[in-house]
């Protein structure tokens, strides 16, 4: 027997939702006998999916991850080329979901290009399995406003990840105010360019003390703080198609579109227009 797509259905969400919400692209099950390739950014979005039956492997970036049902997920970065591929003589079939938001590419950072999560419990696969279904029966019926019900239901779900993964983890010491004053002044203006300098001014530290501070809180430095915080807002500045290159490189203070796309494209592999061909395809 062939692949089949028969149980995979494709969503085409409206202009809001692709703007503001997480969305979905497709959802349900696949059934693979044979290998299914693909190239990279062929699709874009993420593909969160867990195995119903049957043994395979996932090839993504040079690496060969065991595919199997049980307490197991894998969340994939569709910009890499990648092959789904069945033990031979064994269907391999899986459920999951293909999503996007506005700012994927943060999420990618913090889950991980490709992964694998294992649940300690069943409950945790499980989980996300009534998760999914629930996006099947919403996007079948279709009820007024069930674009938002989607964004919610898929909020829950990479909430899910992020616990399994600690991410959210309540830190155990106080943060100071320093680093606090700084946080809160970079995400109140994300576009601007700051300087380590004014912002050491701004939380009344030297700037070797700020830097200190932030490496020993944030587990990043400084200026790795203000790159991922700019790059954040220049995705989010590229999802409105009203707004042209150049204009975004104005709305980020950089002095002209060719250093705002270096910026880009040394940040996120890509360039700003390759970026607005993924999210449009």
């Amino acid at each position: 027997m062939s692949n089949s797509f028969d149980r995979l259905q494709f969503v085409d969400p409206s202009r809001t939702a692709r703007r503001l919400l997480w969305h979905l692209l497709s959802v349900g099950t696949v059934s693979r006998d044979e290998p299914d390739y693909h190239k990279g950014f062929e699709k874009p979005g993420a593909h969160l999916f867990w195995v119903k039956s049957g043994y395979g492997t996932l090839e993504v970036s040079g690496v060969s991850i065991a595919l199997k049902p049980g307490p197991l997920c894998w969340w994939v970065d569709m910009s890499q080329p990648r092959a789904y591929v069945p033990t031979p003589g064994v269907r391999l079939v899986c459920t999951g979901i293909r999503l996007y938001g506005p700012n994927l590419e943060a999420w990618r950072e913090v889950l991980g290009g490709t992964n694998e999560f294992h649940f300690t419990e069943p409950e945790g696969i499980e989980f996300l399995r009534k998760a999914c279904l629930k996006l099947q029966r919403l996007v079948a019926k279709r009820p007024a406003g069930y674009e938002w019900q989607v964004h919610l239901a898929l909020t829950n779900m990479m909430g899910h990840l992020l616990e399994t993964r600690g991410v959210l983890a309540v830190p155990t010491t106080e943060t100071p105010a320093a680093v606090r004053r700084v946080v809160d002044a970079v995400l109140a203006e994300p576009a601007r360019d700051w300087k380590v300098g004014e912002l050491a001014e701004l939380a009344s530290v030297s700037i070797s003390g700020l830097r200190a501070l932030f490496k020993g809180v944030q587990h990043e430095g400084i200026h790795e703080f203000l790159q991922r915080s700019r790059l954040d807002r220049a995705r989010v500045l590229l999802c409105d198609k009203r707004l042209s290159v150049k204009q975004v490189a104005e709305q980020l203070h950089f002095s002209s579109e060719f250093y705002f796309s270096h910026f880009f494209r040394t940040g996120t592999g890509m360039s700003p227009s390759q970026f607005r061909r993924d999210l449009k395809a």
